[in-house]
Protein backbone atom coordinates (compact mmCIF):
# COMPACT_ATOMS: atom_id res chain seq x y z
CA UNK A 1 0.00 0.00 0.00
CA UNK A 2 3.14 2.45 0.85
CA UNK A 3 4.87 1.99 -2.30
CA UNK A 4 0.96 2.45 -4.63
CA UNK A 5 0.78 5.79 -2.34
CA UNK A 6 4.71 6.73 -3.28
CA UNK A 7 3.95 6.02 -6.66
CA UNK A 8 0.28 8.00 -6.86
CA UNK A 9 1.75 11.07 -5.20
CA UNK A 10 5.08 10.90 -7.55
CA UNK A 11 2.66 11.40 -10.61
CA UNK A 12 0.61 13.79 -8.84
CA UNK A 13 4.08 15.60 -8.47
CA UNK A 14 5.56 15.06 -12.27
CA UNK A 15 2.25 16.17 -13.52
CA UNK A 16 2.06 19.82 -11.50
CA UNK A 17 5.70 20.05 -12.33
CA UNK A 18 4.99 19.25 -15.91
CA UNK A 19 2.09 22.10 -16.23
CA UNK A 20 3.46 25.11 -18.14
CA UNK A 21 3.85 28.13 -15.98
CA UNK A 22 2.06 31.30 -16.67
CA UNK A 23 2.01 34.76 -15.19
CA UNK A 24 -0.78 37.02 -15.17
CA UNK A 25 0.03 40.51 -16.34
CA UNK A 26 -3.35 42.22 -16.54
CA UNK A 27 -6.81 41.76 -14.51
CA UNK A 28 -9.11 43.30 -17.19
CA UNK A 29 -12.14 42.85 -14.58
CA UNK A 30 -10.35 45.98 -12.80
CA UNK A 31 -10.65 48.25 -16.06
CA UNK A 32 -14.55 47.55 -16.94
CA UNK A 33 -16.66 50.14 -17.83
CA UNK A 34 -20.60 49.89 -18.31
CA UNK A 35 -23.06 52.12 -19.61
CA UNK A 36 -25.94 53.83 -18.26
CA UNK A 37 -29.18 54.11 -19.25
CA UNK A 38 -28.58 57.75 -20.90
CA UNK A 39 -25.70 55.60 -23.18
CA UNK A 40 -23.23 57.15 -20.76
CA UNK A 41 -19.44 55.37 -20.05
CA UNK A 42 -19.04 54.56 -16.33
CA UNK A 43 -16.37 52.73 -14.75
CA UNK A 44 -17.67 49.28 -13.20
CA UNK A 45 -16.08 49.01 -9.55
CA UNK A 46 -17.73 45.72 -8.76
CA UNK A 47 -19.43 43.21 -10.49
CA UNK A 48 -21.86 42.58 -8.29
CA UNK A 49 -25.70 42.93 -9.69
CA UNK A 50 -23.82 43.79 -13.22
CA UNK A 51 -25.02 41.57 -16.47
CA UNK A 52 -23.31 43.84 -19.05
CA UNK A 53 -19.30 45.31 -19.11
CA UNK A 54 -16.23 45.38 -21.03
CA UNK A 55 -13.12 47.19 -21.31
CA UNK A 56 -10.90 48.60 -24.31
CA UNK A 57 -8.16 47.60 -26.19
CA UNK A 58 -6.14 49.93 -28.19
CA UNK A 59 -3.01 47.70 -29.03
CA UNK A 60 -2.56 44.23 -29.81
CA UNK A 61 -1.06 42.94 -26.40
CA UNK A 62 1.58 39.62 -26.13
CA UNK A 63 0.33 36.66 -24.35
CA UNK A 64 -3.55 35.27 -24.36
CA UNK A 65 -6.80 36.58 -22.95
CA UNK A 66 -8.14 33.90 -20.73
CA UNK A 67 -11.78 34.26 -20.23
CA UNK A 68 -13.32 32.27 -17.21
CA UNK A 69 -17.04 31.82 -16.18
CA UNK A 70 -19.59 29.66 -14.36
CA UNK A 71 -22.63 30.73 -15.92
CA UNK A 72 -23.61 30.80 -19.66
CA UNK A 73 -20.94 34.11 -21.15
CA UNK A 74 -21.53 36.23 -24.27
CA UNK A 75 -18.52 37.51 -25.34
CA UNK A 76 -18.96 40.71 -28.03
CA UNK A 77 -16.17 42.32 -29.91
CA UNK A 78 -17.44 45.91 -30.83
CA UNK A 79 -21.06 44.90 -30.42
CA UNK A 80 -20.68 41.56 -32.67
CA UNK A 81 -21.25 37.85 -30.85
CA UNK A 82 -17.88 36.24 -30.83
CA UNK A 83 -18.48 33.21 -28.90
CA UNK A 84 -20.53 31.90 -26.20
CA UNK A 85 -18.98 30.25 -23.20
CA UNK A 86 -19.06 28.63 -19.75
CA UNK A 87 -15.78 27.75 -18.95
CA UNK A 88 -12.18 28.69 -19.23
CA UNK A 89 -11.16 29.61 -22.59
CA UNK A 90 -8.14 31.03 -24.06
CA UNK A 91 -8.42 33.89 -26.71
CA UNK A 92 -5.57 35.17 -29.30
CA UNK A 93 -5.76 39.21 -29.40
CA UNK A 94 -5.27 38.88 -32.81
CA UNK A 95 -8.86 37.51 -32.86
CA UNK A 96 -10.54 39.90 -31.85
CA UNK A 97 -8.90 42.56 -33.40
CA UNK A 98 -9.86 40.73 -36.99
CA UNK A 99 -13.40 40.45 -36.17
CA UNK A 100 -13.50 44.11 -35.45
CA UNK A 101 -11.50 45.20 -38.25
CA UNK A 102 -10.36 47.88 -36.28
CA UNK A 103 -7.16 49.95 -34.71
CA UNK A 104 -9.57 50.02 -31.30
CA UNK A 105 -11.80 47.42 -30.05
CA UNK A 106 -14.22 47.32 -27.36
CA UNK A 107 -14.35 43.60 -25.60
CA UNK A 108 -17.96 43.44 -24.08
CA UNK A 109 -19.34 40.60 -21.91
CA UNK A 110 -23.08 39.61 -21.10
CA UNK A 111 -24.98 37.27 -18.81
CA UNK A 112 -28.50 36.02 -18.12
CA UNK A 113 -27.26 36.36 -14.70
CA UNK A 114 -24.34 38.47 -13.10
CA UNK A 115 -21.01 39.34 -13.94
CA UNK A 116 -19.82 38.13 -10.43
CA UNK A 117 -18.42 35.00 -11.51
CA UNK A 118 -16.14 36.01 -14.31
CA UNK A 119 -12.76 36.39 -14.34
CA UNK A 120 -10.47 38.18 -18.00
CA UNK A 121 -7.07 38.04 -17.69
CA UNK A 122 -3.84 38.74 -19.64
CA UNK A 123 -2.06 36.00 -19.47
CA UNK A 124 1.58 35.43 -20.57
CA UNK A 125 2.92 31.86 -21.03
CA UNK A 126 6.88 31.32 -20.50
CA UNK A 127 7.47 29.89 -23.48
CA UNK A 128 6.60 33.20 -25.30
CA UNK A 129 9.46 35.70 -26.61
CA UNK A 130 8.14 38.85 -23.77
CA UNK A 131 8.81 36.22 -20.94
CA UNK A 132 11.99 35.84 -21.87
CA UNK A 133 13.15 38.94 -22.54
CA UNK A 134 11.35 40.79 -19.54
CA UNK A 135 10.42 38.03 -16.93
CA UNK A 136 11.90 34.92 -17.02
CA UNK A 137 15.80 34.85 -16.50
CA UNK A 138 17.61 32.56 -19.24
CA UNK A 139 18.88 29.45 -17.91
CA UNK A 140 22.20 28.35 -18.08
CA UNK A 141 23.17 26.13 -20.62
CA UNK A 142 26.53 23.51 -19.22
CA UNK A 143 29.40 23.66 -21.15
CA UNK A 144 30.81 20.06 -22.55
CA UNK A 145 33.34 21.00 -19.53
CA UNK A 146 31.24 21.20 -17.22
CA UNK A 147 29.19 17.98 -17.58
CA UNK A 148 32.31 16.34 -17.73
CA UNK A 149 32.89 17.71 -14.50
CA UNK A 150 30.14 17.00 -12.61
CA UNK A 151 30.14 13.27 -14.08
CA UNK A 152 33.52 13.02 -12.96
CA UNK A 153 32.85 14.45 -9.95
CA UNK A 154 30.04 12.29 -9.15
CA UNK A 155 31.82 9.06 -10.20
CA UNK A 156 34.80 9.45 -8.09
CA UNK A 157 32.53 10.38 -4.85
CA UNK A 158 30.95 6.76 -5.22
CA UNK A 159 34.46 5.11 -5.53
CA UNK A 160 35.07 7.25 -2.50
CA UNK A 161 32.18 6.57 -0.96
CA UNK A 162 32.29 2.67 -1.52
CA UNK A 163 35.79 2.39 0.41
CA UNK A 164 34.75 4.14 2.89
CA UNK A 165 32.04 1.75 3.85
CA UNK A 166 34.17 -1.49 2.63
CA UNK A 167 37.45 -0.25 4.33
CA UNK A 168 36.69 1.70 7.27
CA UNK A 169 39.72 0.46 9.44
CA UNK A 170 42.08 1.83 6.08
CA UNK A 171 40.09 4.92 6.07
CA UNK A 172 41.01 5.58 9.67
CA UNK A 173 44.77 5.07 9.12
CA UNK A 174 44.80 7.53 6.23
CA UNK A 175 43.20 10.36 8.64
CA UNK A 176 45.13 9.82 11.60
CA UNK A 177 48.76 8.00 10.53
CA UNK A 178 49.61 8.81 7.11
CA UNK A 179 52.31 11.75 7.98
CA UNK A 180 53.95 9.46 10.97
CA UNK A 181 57.37 8.30 11.18
CA UNK A 182 56.94 5.42 13.22
CA UNK A 183 56.14 2.14 11.61
CA UNK A 184 52.50 1.03 12.92
CA UNK A 185 51.76 -2.71 13.39
CA UNK A 186 48.95 -1.90 10.94
CA UNK A 187 51.29 -2.02 8.44
CA UNK A 188 53.06 -5.22 8.75
CA UNK A 189 49.27 -6.80 8.10
CA UNK A 190 47.80 -4.80 5.40
CA UNK A 191 50.79 -3.76 3.36
CA UNK A 192 50.03 -6.33 0.33
CA UNK A 193 50.31 -3.37 -1.73
CA UNK A 194 47.63 -4.94 -4.78
CA UNK A 195 45.01 -6.68 -2.61
CA UNK A 196 42.23 -5.66 -0.40
CA UNK A 197 41.89 -1.51 -0.15
CA UNK A 198 45.07 -0.51 -2.01
CA UNK A 199 43.59 -1.33 -5.24
CA UNK A 200 40.28 -0.05 -4.88
CA UNK A 201 42.52 3.22 -3.49
CA UNK A 202 45.10 3.28 -6.13
CA UNK A 203 41.99 3.13 -8.85
CA UNK A 204 40.54 6.33 -7.25
CA UNK A 205 43.63 8.29 -6.70
CA UNK A 206 44.73 7.72 -10.68
CA UNK A 207 41.45 8.58 -11.57
CA UNK A 208 41.39 11.74 -9.10
CA UNK A 209 44.94 12.49 -10.28
CA UNK A 210 43.89 12.32 -13.91
CA UNK A 211 40.80 14.85 -13.20
CA UNK A 212 42.80 16.94 -11.65
CA UNK A 213 44.99 17.35 -14.34
CA UNK A 214 42.38 17.62 -17.33
CA UNK A 215 40.25 20.07 -15.22
CA UNK A 216 43.35 22.44 -14.60
CA UNK A 217 44.81 21.88 -18.72
CA UNK A 218 41.55 22.84 -19.37
CA UNK A 219 40.39 25.55 -17.29
CA UNK A 220 43.79 27.36 -17.52
CA UNK A 221 44.47 26.63 -21.55
CA UNK A 222 47.93 24.47 -20.83
CA UNK A 223 47.28 22.27 -23.83
CA UNK A 224 49.29 19.64 -22.02
CA UNK A 225 46.20 16.76 -22.95
CA UNK A 226 44.30 17.05 -25.85
CA UNK A 227 41.49 18.91 -25.71
CA UNK A 228 38.25 16.72 -27.18
CA UNK A 229 35.25 18.75 -28.06
CA UNK A 230 32.57 16.26 -27.10
CA UNK A 231 31.25 15.02 -23.45
CA UNK A 232 32.74 11.29 -24.52
CA UNK A 233 35.95 12.81 -26.04
CA UNK A 234 36.54 13.64 -22.42
CA UNK A 235 35.46 11.11 -20.57
CA UNK A 236 37.98 8.97 -23.31
CA UNK A 237 40.85 11.13 -22.04
CA UNK A 238 40.67 11.60 -18.56
CA UNK A 239 40.16 7.41 -18.48
CA UNK A 240 43.10 7.16 -21.01
CA UNK A 241 45.38 9.62 -18.71
CA UNK A 242 44.05 7.02 -15.26
CA UNK A 243 44.88 4.54 -17.17
CA UNK A 244 48.70 5.74 -17.49
CA UNK A 245 48.73 6.78 -14.29
CA UNK A 246 47.86 3.50 -13.12
CA UNK A 247 50.67 1.85 -15.43
CA UNK A 248 53.08 4.04 -13.82
CA UNK A 249 52.28 2.61 -10.37
CA UNK A 250 52.99 -0.84 -12.05
CA UNK A 251 56.22 -0.08 -13.40
CA UNK A 252 57.33 1.75 -10.19
CA UNK A 253 56.48 -1.22 -8.10
CA UNK A 254 58.54 -3.75 -10.34
CA UNK A 255 61.34 -1.32 -10.08
CA UNK A 256 61.40 -1.11 -6.75
CA UNK A 257 60.37 -4.99 -6.23
CA UNK A 258 64.07 -5.48 -8.31
CA UNK A 259 66.01 -2.65 -6.57
CA UNK A 260 64.65 -3.78 -3.27
CA UNK A 261 66.21 -7.47 -3.84
CA UNK A 262 69.68 -5.81 -4.97
CA UNK A 263 70.06 -4.29 -1.75
CA UNK A 264 68.32 -7.23 -0.12
CA UNK A 265 65.49 -4.80 1.82
CA UNK A 266 62.68 -7.86 2.14
CA UNK A 267 59.13 -6.43 1.38
CA UNK A 268 60.02 -2.96 1.44
CA UNK A 269 58.39 -2.12 -1.87
CA UNK A 270 54.45 -3.07 -0.32
CA UNK A 271 55.72 -0.67 2.54
CA UNK A 272 57.11 2.29 -0.03
CA UNK A 273 54.03 2.27 -2.20
CA UNK A 274 52.12 1.50 0.69
CA UNK A 275 53.52 4.99 1.92
CA UNK A 276 53.43 6.90 -1.26
CA UNK A 277 49.57 6.27 -1.92
CA UNK A 278 48.57 7.24 1.88
CA UNK A 279 50.45 10.09 1.80
CA UNK A 280 49.43 11.66 -1.83
CA UNK A 281 46.00 10.98 -1.07
CA UNK A 282 45.73 12.93 1.93
CA UNK A 283 46.84 15.96 0.06
CA UNK A 284 45.43 14.99 -3.17
CA UNK A 285 41.58 14.89 -1.66
CA UNK A 286 42.36 18.68 -0.02
CA UNK A 287 42.77 20.06 -3.72
CA UNK A 288 40.14 18.02 -5.10
CA UNK A 289 37.58 19.79 -2.74
CA UNK A 290 39.02 22.78 -3.33
CA UNK A 291 38.07 22.38 -6.84
CA UNK A 292 35.13 21.33 -6.41
CA UNK A 293 33.98 24.34 -3.99
CA UNK A 294 35.39 27.08 -7.20
CA UNK A 295 33.68 25.04 -9.91
CA UNK A 296 30.08 25.51 -7.69
CA UNK A 297 30.98 28.91 -6.52
CA UNK A 298 32.25 30.82 -9.63
CA UNK A 299 32.17 30.46 -13.28
CA UNK A 300 35.50 29.51 -14.98
CA UNK A 301 36.18 32.97 -16.22
CA UNK A 302 36.06 34.03 -12.29
CA UNK A 303 38.23 31.23 -11.37
CA UNK A 304 40.21 31.15 -8.38
CA UNK A 305 42.60 28.94 -9.21
CA UNK A 306 45.47 30.24 -11.22
CA UNK A 307 48.58 28.61 -13.05
CA UNK A 308 50.37 28.27 -9.80
CA UNK A 309 48.07 25.75 -8.63
CA UNK A 310 49.93 23.47 -10.91
CA UNK A 311 52.97 23.60 -8.83
CA UNK A 312 50.59 21.17 -6.28
CA UNK A 313 52.07 18.10 -8.47
CA UNK A 314 55.97 18.98 -7.61
CA UNK A 315 55.45 20.08 -4.14
CA UNK A 316 53.49 16.66 -3.15
CA UNK A 317 56.63 13.89 -4.73
CA UNK A 318 59.40 16.41 -3.08
CA UNK A 319 57.46 16.23 0.36
CA UNK A 320 56.51 12.63 0.28
CA UNK A 321 60.53 12.28 -0.68
CA UNK A 322 61.44 14.20 2.52
CA UNK A 323 58.85 12.50 4.87
CA UNK A 324 59.65 8.76 3.15
CA UNK A 325 63.20 9.52 3.76
CA UNK A 326 62.93 10.28 7.83
CA UNK A 327 60.56 7.29 8.15
CA UNK A 328 62.93 4.78 7.00
CA UNK A 329 65.99 6.02 8.47
CA UNK A 330 64.02 6.18 12.16
CA UNK A 331 62.81 2.23 11.31
CA UNK A 332 65.24 0.34 9.58
CA UNK A 333 68.66 -0.63 10.98
CA UNK A 334 70.67 -0.53 8.04
CA UNK A 335 73.35 1.94 7.41
CA UNK A 336 72.50 5.21 6.53
CA UNK A 337 74.47 5.28 3.40
CA UNK A 338 72.64 2.26 2.03
CA UNK A 339 69.56 3.38 3.00
CA UNK A 340 70.27 6.90 0.94
CA UNK A 341 71.82 4.97 -2.29
CA UNK A 342 68.48 2.78 -2.22
CA UNK A 343 66.53 6.02 -2.10
CA UNK A 344 68.24 7.46 -4.82
CA UNK A 345 67.60 4.74 -7.08
CA UNK A 346 63.71 4.16 -6.20
CA UNK A 347 62.57 7.96 -5.48
CA UNK A 348 65.48 10.85 -5.67
CA UNK A 349 66.83 10.54 -9.28
CA UNK A 350 63.19 9.90 -10.76
CA UNK A 351 61.82 12.50 -9.23
CA UNK A 352 64.28 14.88 -10.20
CA UNK A 353 64.22 13.72 -13.76
CA UNK A 354 60.08 13.45 -13.57
CA UNK A 355 60.20 17.63 -12.11
CA UNK A 356 62.85 18.38 -15.15
CA UNK A 357 59.98 17.12 -17.54
CA UNK A 358 57.35 18.79 -15.56
CA UNK A 359 59.33 22.42 -15.24
CA UNK A 360 60.77 21.93 -18.58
Amino acid sequence: MRIILYLIASTISICLMAQTDTIVVTDYTKVMVSTDESSRTIPVTTLEGVSHAGFFLNEIPNGSIRICSENELFVWTNGMLLDVINECKFFDPNTFFSVAKSDTVFISFSSQATLEDLNCDLIVFEELQVIKDQVSLPRKVRSVFEEFTLISLLILILILGFIMVEYPSRISYLLEKSFTLKASAYEFVNTNFYTGASIYLLVFYSLALAFVGVYLDTLLYFKLFEQPESLIGFIFNWLKISGAIFGLFIIKWLVISIIAKLFRFRDLENFQLFDFLNFNLVLLVPALLFIIFDFVINDKSQSWISSGFMMLFPVMLILFVVWFTLKFVNNSSRKKLSIISYLCATEIIPVIILLGWFLK
